[in-house]
């Protein structure tokens, strides 16, 4: 880059006419920038690897592994498997190994999902340098493709040590629910399924981060199933649905230009806030009617306590829906934040059900 840039910077003042001052220089200098920008989006940067200590690499390869593994996200893959304990905690079932397993399986899995992901993604041409919600670090050069391959494969690797404990545990319904959430996982965008760009995204999502993740922590946890555990995944699930649509809907534009076909491309952006909004107002509604006819304790109703996250992403989405771009930038995180809250209410109040023994 340096050696262009001279070359191109000595053209121009070679070719400069006396008396014509620094303006050969000023249109060298997109140039300069366009080369410049063209190094840090090869993968090289600014910053060699090869100048950095071992420590300072490690520390870079370490930041850019949490980048795309997306952290705010874990609430989706979290709170399932607490609300499944939670409910084998008012059955008087509840036993810790089993749940912890659970619950680091659930997060393993959905850790390789997320690279996955975003390798895809950027193959896809989703995320670019100049997507402003994307992790850039695959596209920046911080991680390479295959170091990002390995670290999924880490996660789904030890997701599947995991699975093999709680299988010694509690037998093969395990190793079923396990394969489906590994094959779904990975396949979400990669080949050869790739359902995110199927416009399948949002309503397998439900299905595998409401019902598949809350009645398996629930069996994992107590061995037995429960029509409980279903009811309870209902209202879970439409709110990790909903972070999921809520970011299909902001994308709309840049996955169009990829040729990616989102459910909410497919049904276009009026009915992508209708579908949004019913998503989240939905949960609160099917929680509302479980307790009413007493398949959940009236405890659960605590969850009212996060209608102000509620609020603000409705407020958001009814600013989205007037073309308002920006009020919608962040409505993934918003709705994340939402169901964490929702979510950590709904658990506390079934344990404190337990305390009521209501």
């Amino acid at each position: 880059v340096r050696r262009r840039g001279r070359g191109a910077v000595g053209a121009g003042a070679g070719a400069r006419p006396p008396g014509a001052g620094r303006a050969p220089e000023a249109e060298c200098a997109p140039r300069a920038a366009e080369l410049v920008a063209s190094a840090v989006w090869s993968g090289g940067g600014l910053t060699d690897d090869r100048r950095l200590s071992a420590a300072e690499r490690v520390r870079r390869r370490g930041g850019a592994v949490w980048e795309i593994l997306r952290p705010f996200a874990y609430t989706a893959s979290v709170i399932p498997v607490l609300a499944g304990g939670a409910l084998a905690a008012v059955d008087s079932a509840f036993a810790w190994l089993p749940f912890l397993a659970a619950l680091a399986g659930g997060v393993l899995l959905h850790s390789g999902t997320n690279i996955v992901n975003e390798i895809y993604d950027v193959r896809q041409g989703i995320d670019t340098i100049t997507s402003p919600r994307a992790s850039h670090a695959i596209v920046k050069g911080r991680l390479t493709e295959r170091q990002a391959f390995a670290a999924a494969y880490v996660a789904f690797a030890l997701a599947v040590l995991v699975g093999l404990y709680l299988a010694w545990l509690r037998g093969p319904a395990i190793v079923a629910l396990g394969f489906v959430g590994l094959v779904a996982g990975y396949t979400y965008t990669a080949p050869p399924f790739q359902y995110k760009y199927r416009a399948l995204g949002v309503p397998l999502v439900f299905v595998l981060m409401g019902p598949l993740m809350v009645c398996g922590g629930y069996y994992a946890v107590t061995g037995t199933w429960s029509a409980t555990s279903v009811i309870l995944s209902v209202p879970v699930g439409l709110l990790v649905a909903a972070i999921l649509h809520g970011n299909e809907w902001r994308d709309i534009s840049e996955d169009t230009r990829a040729g990616i076909v989102t459910l909410s491309a497919r049904i276009g952006r009026e009915w992508a806030h209708y579908s949004y909004v019913a998503l989240v107002l939905g949960a609160y509604v099917a929680l509302g009617l479980t307790v009413a006819v007493g398949w959940l304790p009236p405890s659960t109703m605590i969850v009212v306590l996060s209608l102000p996250f509620l609020l603000q992403v409705v407020r958001s989405a009814e600013l989205g829906a007037t073309g308002q771009a920006r009020a919608i930038a962040m409505i993934d995180l918003q709705t994340a934040r939402l169901h964490l809250a929702f979510g950590a209410l709904l658990v506390a109040g079934l344990l404190l059900s337990t305390l009521l023994h209501v």
